[in-house]
């Protein structure tokens, strides 16, 4: 391939977000959009450049032109709008998690249906491409503390999304704490075998009204025998807070959070220092934006993509075990194997 032309699907809050920086990189050429309410978004789109628009992803799909898609809708379409990506012979780029259904079947057949038609599937864990957590992970594979032992992961967003919203997306195992598990096997460089989860609605006891929590306490065990914990917060008041510590043999790594300035004041009185980002769209803009590099990379050069549909699986394996965990007050065991695809 030598240029990736794109089709962009959905144009909500996060699809608006990856379509900017998307524009800022040279080897993708963006041919067509498409958002079920694309006349919300079309006069910015305009003032973008970006004429050729659709309300159905359908007629993005059998433009000739295109050869990669990338998909920013809701989780409750990626199956099936990844399955007619394929289908249709695109590339794909796909947010996280492809389903938030506890049953794994009909995610696999999608992957399948990617496999039987020979297309590149990434899938959005961008957290990988974070510079801090992948210095971190490098610093691991270079043997810098020895053998992993424990991962510890805290992620806190500042505010509880609208109830509408979480019921489209996921609720806080399949939306959120997708990342910290695909972030935890990306550590530790093993799968999850086990999860143990407390968790409840400390913040906003209306979530209940939707089978969603906004606190979390997590234990994983990995395959390898090693340990990891996870905590949750969907309201966190001093900002979005990010963090990763992997110990081990020979030492410890660990990725603080990321603020606005690097200047902190200490005197007889008080230590003053910034508040961590406020937004995701900020905290992990360049890991956003690295991530859509690797993949038109995987793609020019036909290489392997930086996460993959197995991973997703991965990833909701856990998550469904921690939502069964949840209901049944007991540790859960994880499938570790790869499913044949």
């Amino acid at each position: 391939m030598e240029k990736v032309y794109a089709g962009i699907i959905g144009l909500g809050r996060a699809g608006q977000m990856h379509l900017k920086n998307l524009l800022t990189i040279s080897d993708i050429e963006i041919v067509q959009v498409a958002d079920v309410f694309i006349e919300n978004v079309s006069e910015k789109l305009n003032a973008l450049g970006i004429t050729n628009q659709t309300k159905d992803y359908h007629e993005l799909l059998s433009n000739p032109k295109i050869n990669t898609v990338f998909i920013f809708t809701s989780t409750d379409t990626h199956e099936e709008i990844v399955t007619a990506a394929a289908k249709a012979g695109k590339n794909i780029f796909c947010e996280k998690p492809l389903s938030m259904n506890t049953d794994e079947q009909a995610s696999i057949k999608v992957l399948q249906e990617v496999k039987k038609a020979g297309v590149s599937l990434q899938i959005g864990f961008n957290r990988r491409m974070d510079p801090q957590f992948r210095a971190v992970h490098e610093n691991i594979q270079n043997g810098k503390i020895g053998t992993p032992q424990m991962v510890k992961i805290t992620s806190r967003d500042p505010d509880v999304l609208p109830h509408e919203l979480i019921k489209r997306i996921g609720g806080l195992l399949f939306d959120f704490t997708m990342h910290d598990f695909d972030i935890a096997r990306y550590m530790m460089h093993s799968n999850i075998s086990e999860v143990y989860a407390k968790g409840g609605t400390l913040i906003d006891p209306t979530l209940k009204d939707i089978n969603d929590i906004d606190t979390l306490a997590l234990v994983l065990q990995f395959e390898n025998g090693t340990y990891g914990l996870i905590d949750n917060s969907r309201r966190a008041v001093y900002g979005y807070d990010q963090r990763v510590e992997v110990f081990g043999s020979e030492g410890m790594l660990k990725a603080e959070n990321v603020s606005g300035s690097t200047v902190e004041l200490y005197n007889s009185k008080r230590t003053e220092l910034s508040n961590p980002l406020p937004v995701f769209q900020e905290r992990y803009r360049p890991a956003y934006i690295a991530e859509m590099k690797a993949f038109v990379k995987s793609l020019l050069l036909n290489k392997p993509v930086v996460a993959e549909g197995l991973d997703v699986i991965m990833a909701q394996r856990a998550a469904s075990a921690a939502q069964k965990s949840l209901e049944t007050g007991l540790p859960q065991k994880v499938d570790a194997s790869y499913p044949l695809i």
